[in-house]
């Protein structure tokens, strides 16, 4: 039997999952409120769509492109589940604020935080400048963190439970040789997400990762492309490689990151799940650095 005191702090997600009642996925973010960085494209966009599909009331979407995030805002928004974009550099710690008080001002609540928002410039241990490592950990460790603390906030203030999910990479775990800064920012977003899930748990408000590996989106298109000159078509060829013959696909993520904002992944918090097609200290042969050139 649930606790009293469980039901109380957490809500739906002390409930539901330990029962033997289904939610209809049409039903399961009935009524939240919810905040997504990133969302104007990609993973962050893919996650917005699906969350509506999945009964989601309201939402904030937010980008640096006020023309992009605002068509985007029109497309998706409807009279019974309106989106709302929010223009934001999250470099910058008053636009960060700003998010969470734009959910304020349209919805009064907030229910669920994605902290989907990230870049991948390279860096390696030798080659990265402290303008890449500022810049980095502004946007993937900085600004989730005080997106949590402003939403934490507001959740206490209100006496309700709260779901946030960050968005982290099995880079986390240390890496290729030229993501080290890309790696070390996100290994800061995973140390965050356990710390924040341990403290705020009395609150009802739990906090989990998805740690996810090589994925096809717009940006790593652009990414491979800029930084490797990869051709169009060249997901494809990476894919072969992999057991699945493919990347990582957008869609599939976003039902992760829906699992874990919604009741059915239960009192669940603290975790980071790690979604690849390798598994973390497994291989064939002792991973090696290749010999120096030059």
């Amino acid at each position: 039997m649930t606790s009293k005191h469980t039901v109380s702090t957490f809500g739906d997600a002390a409930t539901h999952a330990a029962s033997n009642t289904d939610i209809p996925l049409p039903k399961q973010l009935a009524g939240k409120i919810a905040v997504v960085t990133g969302s104007t494209q990609g993973l962050g966009l893919a996650t917005v769509e699906l969350m509506l599909k999945r009964g989601l009331a309201g939402a904030v979407i937010c980008g640096r492109n006020a023309e992009h995030g605002n068509a985007q805002a029109q497309r998706l928004s409807t009279d019974q589940q309106p989106v709302v974009y929010q223009q934001a550099d999250l470099s910058n710690l008053d636009d960060c604020r700003a998010i969470i008080d734009r959910a304020i001002s349209e919805f009064g609540t907030l229910d669920i935080l994605i902290n989907s928002a990230g870049i991948t410039d390279r860096g390696g241990i030798l080659d990265g400048d402290a303008d890449l490592w500022q810049r980095t950990f502004d946007i993937n460790a900085r600004a989730p963190f005080f997106l949590i603390q402003h939403a934490a906030k507001l959740m206490i203030a209100q006496g309700k439970p709260g779901a946030m999910v960050n968005v982290a990479t099995v880079t986390a775990h240390g890496g290729i040789p030229m993501l080290a800064v890309y790696a070390a920012s996100k290994a800061a977003l995973v140390a965050t997400t356990k710390n924040a899930a341990f403290s705020l748990a009395r609150d009802g408000i739990k906090i989990n990762a998805l740690a996810i590996g090589w994925m096809n989106t717009p940006a790593e298109d652009a990414t491979q492309k800029k930084f490797h000159q990869m051709p169009d078509g060249w997901q494809q060829q990476a894919g072969s490689n992999l057991p699945s013959g493919r990347l990582l696909e957008m869609y599939e993520v976003a039902r992760w990151i829906v699992h874990l904002a919604s009741s059915e992944s239960g009192i669940m918090t603290g975790s980071v799940v790690d979604f690849d097609h390798g598994v973390v200290g497994c291989y064939e042969s002792t991973p090696l650095p290749e010999p120096r050139q030059g």
